[in-house]
């Protein structure tokens, strides 16, 4: 449910999804949730129930369209949920900087301690290793670090950056062979 892309929907998904768009309202009050906090999030649940149900035989043969859609729709604001409760995320008011690197530099070299009661040399020394760390590592990598770095798990992260599962572990193996090279 959760690595599924909605797509355009065809002219008989749209007239589907019509005739059956009461279920989204029905579900969000049967649940308690606010229609408008959720309806927004549901929707993409429900419209992802629609596609799937109407290019699946096997589920309209095994369930009623009802019970996918809730399926789909409890999945999407669980999703939801979870993302807005995460507590390692940066604080709303941090300011992002439209300059990349700079940034990526910056937030890596604040998590890792650079900063506060070492000398000036050993700062400059851990800026460097830092920089030296991330020209090591190609884009996707170098995103890959920065988002784990600001606390995201691995299901955001390849979601975020739209790469395979699969890709994405082959990716953390090669930052970590990265890392033990420049430790030694």
């Amino acid at each position: 449910m959760d690595n599924y892309k909605l797509e355009p929907l065809t002219d008989f998904e749209r007239k589907f999804a019509t005739e059956n768009h009461n279920l989204v309202y029905d579900f969000l009050h049967r649940h308690g949730y606010s229609l408008e906090k959720y309806y927004d999030v549901a929707i993409f649940g429900f419209l992802k129930a629609v596609q799937i149900y109407n290019r699946r035989e096997d589920l309209r043969e095994k369930y009623a369209f009802s019970f996918i859609s809730q399926q789909y729709m409890r999945a999407e604001i669980g999703n939801h949920r979870r993302t807005e409760t995460a507590k390692k995320r940066k604080p709303s008011g941090t300011l992002i900087s439209l300059d990349a690197e700079y940034a990526e530099m910056e937030n890596l070299y604040n998590y890792i301690g650079a900063t506060g009661g070492k000398s000036p040399e050993s700062e400059m020394m851990a800026m460097e290793q830092i920089t030296e760390m991330l020209s090591s590592l190609s884009d996707t990598q170098r995103k890959i670090a920065v988002l784990k770095v600001d606390g995201y798990n691995n299901r955001e992260i390849y979601s975020a950056l739209e790469i395979k599962p699969s890709t994405y572990y082959v990716e953390i193996k090669r930052i970590k062979n990265v890392l033990k090279e420049m430790i030694g």
